[in-house]
């Protein structure tokens, strides 16, 4: 239709308006759009004679005690268009009023008619934002949320379109056949989760809709039938088998019966008898298991070292006060200075043994040697109570005991190794002193390359236990209600060894360089957590554990105010040809052959993902200032880059206890040699401190030679998830290493428990 030209006579004339101002003499275009940024207006419908055109205006202003639909045909009607025109019309000839959030609500309606979902989230989100309890609103958004769940549905989305239908539901009125597409909808999702085995999330879903607020949902009892048909063929199953002497057959067929539907007729008896009669635990590992028990500091030997031996004295977890010691040998006492500690044997003939082994010389290992320099003497009282007096006072003198007994005591030892075959096996020390009757009499370790095939085995009942997550893995294990996530104590340091053989990386320039050159912030926050923020996951500026938290009592040894190198390739090639220059001058001055600088790079790592994907990064890194690299896999418990062969090794530390343990550590990854003089001072006097304010101010001394030398090449440092059944028992919250209480574990509880919901 054509509009209409308006003129002060025009309008006059037909007395339809009086105006205020001069409209000059043009057509008047149609309004534009509304936009859902749009400051408010209006828009009114108005007839001259049998002609009709829109006007969007400002907000209108009635006259105070009067309301639209109530006001008289004769009176004016006082509306400023957008462009700043003022007109006065009478009532009788607007023939539509319409508010600026209809506006927003119609043109939501009308994008969502057409397809145009996107277009439309954006003025439904101004609704929302603006006017929550605009009438229509709760309707339109109802019929919104459900066509994006045809499209989700088309697209075989089967969790999205539900999840539309169910916030479609939460709306009222709600759009019609809604209970259809819901039934529809869930039907094909909880198909999908049984198809892929993930019957726990196919559980919780039946569970959820088995709530009145969803009405009768027919694929409930459908599928809540089929899995209670499935679940009870494995427990027939597994009473077979156990009737015939399969115990193991009998125990994964009652742990896939659990996994398909825990609450099955006769099962969980079923579970209790078995559990009596297997004590068995399957383990997934992401770092693969050491050959033979080691002193080495690396994640996979400190997490295995618990199979192969009982300590003196063992750490066990962190309080208010700091570490907390204990020794399964019996009770544990402390003199108020720190310089005397006692041990109160339960079976006196495991006193005499131990009181020997602190006095054996040489030393036997490191840990022996340190308690032996700090030493005054040792008293065997009774025949039973071990008393250790030091020269000095020490804040912890519990934690230079712990010792391995095993040479002096066989049967300290745990678990003995059955392996056979690719899977490796342990079964229980017949000799063991500590036994449980109810611990698990074999572990089976598995294996993994990545911990997403981990956590596979593990809901579908194949493992009862995976020792790490990846970062990204942490997430999706937490939001299963069939599992419990749980974390380490303290976090694992990680860093490159360099080969001190190689005389380039004797030079603290060079190993410097090396610093500069790797982009640490980008792995660890792109490769490794994916963009996700978790605490004590950081970057780090020494190896030395920074705490899980800022008030953490197991950070003790790092010193804040020393941040972490940048990022700076140009840096980094600047370094590496003042290390070569340094080098030549000391040739020069020796009479020797100054080392060219090398073209490859050998890069050694333990075979667990995140150093897979990290040393992946760093060679990239590397090459880009003109190193090649090579990638090899060493022993996961190799520490020392010398005797791994290769010229940076990537090592997964675990430091508990910071004071003994760093220097322990250092000892392990650097040749003393190659230590400085002033790095080999400061750990000794950190040795003597007798105080926890000496402990601080000396560490934080080791802390900055350690940053000032690149003695090692710091990385980050990461909080470490482990991941259990829901059903599995036994394992203390937030434990030092995974298998810390091995003797009270349980693969099937008598009573299950609760997951991470």
């Amino acid at each position: 239709m054509t509009r209409l030209s308006w003129t002060i006579r025009a309008i006059l004339l037909c007395g339809v308006c009086l105006t205020t101002s001069t409209l000059a003499a043009q057509d008047t275009p149609p309004p534009r759009a509304v936009r859902p940024d749009d400051v408010p207006f209006e828009r009114v419908i108005m007839r001259e004679k049998n002609d009709y055109f829109e006007l969007n205006i400002r907000p209108l202003v009635i006259p105070n005690g009067k309301f639209w639909d109530t006001m008289k045909e004769t009176e004016l009607v006082r509306i400023v268009t957008e462009d700043g025109r003022t007109l006065e019309v009478k009532r009788k000839f607007i023939t539509s009023y319409v508010k600026f959030p209809q506006l927003l609500l119609d043109e939501a309606n009308r994008l969502t008619s057409i397809g145009q979902l996107d277009a439309a989230y954006i003025f439904y989100d101004r609704l929302l934002s603006d006017y929550p309890q605009y009438e229509g609103l709760s309707t339109s958004l109802s019929g919104y949320l459900y066509e994006n769940a045809k499209v989700a549905f088309r697209g075989e989305k089967y969790g999205e379109a539900l999840g539309f239908l169910e916030e479609a539901n939460s709306y009222r009125p709600p759009v019609d056949n809604l209970d259809t597409a819901i039934n529809a909808a869930a039907d094909k999702l909880i198909g999908n989760y049984v198809l892929k085995k993930e019957y726990a999330s196919a559980r919780d879903l039946i569970a959820r809709l088995s709530q009145r607020r969803f009405g009768n949902v027919e694929a409930v009892a459908k599928w809540k039938a089929q899995l209670e048909g499935e679940a009870a063929q494995k427990r027939d199953e597994a009473k077979r088998l156990l009737a015939a002497g399969d115990l193991n057959g009998a125990f994964v067929a009652a742990k896939q019966m659990r996994f398909i539907y825990s609450d099955v007729s006769g099962g969980a008896e079923l579970s209790e008898e078995i559990a009596r009669r297997f004590p068995f635990i399957r383990v997934g590992v992401t770092v693969p298991s050491v050959t033979t028990n080691s002193a080495s500091m690396t994640f996979a030997a400190t997490r295995d070292r618990r199979l192969f031996q009982r300590n003196l004295t063992e750490l066990i977890g962190f309080g208010a006060d700091g570490s907390q010691y204990a020794s399964p040998f019996g009770t544990l006492g402390r003199s108020a200075g720190g310089v005397e500690f006692s041990l109160l044997f339960r079976n006196p003939s495991e006193a005499y043994p131990c009181s020997a082994q602190l006095l054996t010389q040489p030393a036997t290992s490191p840990r022996l040697a340190l308690l032996q320099e700090s030493l005054s003497y040792v008293d065997l009282e009774n025949g039973r109570e071990l008393r250790v007096q030091l020269k000095t006072p020490h804040v912890r003198p519990e934690a230079l005991a712990r010792l391995e007994v095993v040479d002096q005591l066989p049967e300290a030892v745990p678990y003995q190794d059955k392996t056979s075959g690719g899977l490796r096996r342990y079964v229980v020390n017949p000799n063991y002193a500590m036994r449980n009757p109810l611990q698990p009499q074999a572990l089976e370790i598995e294996n993994f390359q990545y911990s997403s095939r981990a956590l596979a085995s593990l809901r579908a009942g194949q493992v009862d236990v995976v020792d790490r997550l990846f970062p990204t893995q942490v997430d999706e294990a937490k939001a299963d209600s069939s599992l419990v996530v749980d974390y380490y104590r303290t976090p694992s340091v990680h860093f490159l060894a360099p080969n001190f053989d190689n005389p380039l990386m004797q030079s603290p320039t060079f190993r410097r360089g090396l610093l500069y050159a790797i982009n640490r912030g980008a792995i660890l926050n792109g490769r490794l957590l994916a963009g996700a923020e978790i605490r004590g996951c950081h970057l780090i500026s020494a190896p030395i554990p920074a705490g899980l938290e800022a008030d953490d009592p197991a950070g003790y040894g790092y010193d804040n105010s020393i941040n972490p190198r940048p990022y700076e390739p140009e840096m980094s090639v600047t370094l590496f040809r003042l290390a070569l220059l340094e080098l030549q001058q000391q040739a020069e001055a020796a009479g020797t052959e100054a080392p060219a600088m090398p073209k490859l790079l050998k890069l050694g790592h333990p075979d667990s993902e995140i150093s897979r994907e990290s040393i992946t990064a760093i060679a990239k890194y590397l090459e880009r200032v003109g190193f090649e690299t090579e990638v090899v896999v060493t022993p996961p418990e190799a520490i020392r880059a010398s005797d791994a062969g290769v010229d940076l090794l990537y090592v997964e530390a675990c430091v508990q206890e910071s004071l003994v343990d760093i220097p322990l550590l250092l000892s392990q990854c650097v040749p003393e040699e190659h230590q400085s003089r002033y790095l080999r001072a400061a750990v000794r006097r950190l040795n003597e401190a007798t105080n926890w304010t000496q402990v601080r101010e000396r560490f934080w001394t080791v802390h900055r030679l350690t940053y000032d030398e690149t003695t090692l090449i710091p990385l980050w440092q990461m909080r470490d998830y482990f991941v259990r059944s829901a059903e599995f028992g036994g394992i203390s919250r937030q434990p030092m290493t995974l298998f810390q209480d091995v003797e009270r574990w349980s693969a099937l509880s008598l009573s299950p428990g609760k997951g991470n919901n």
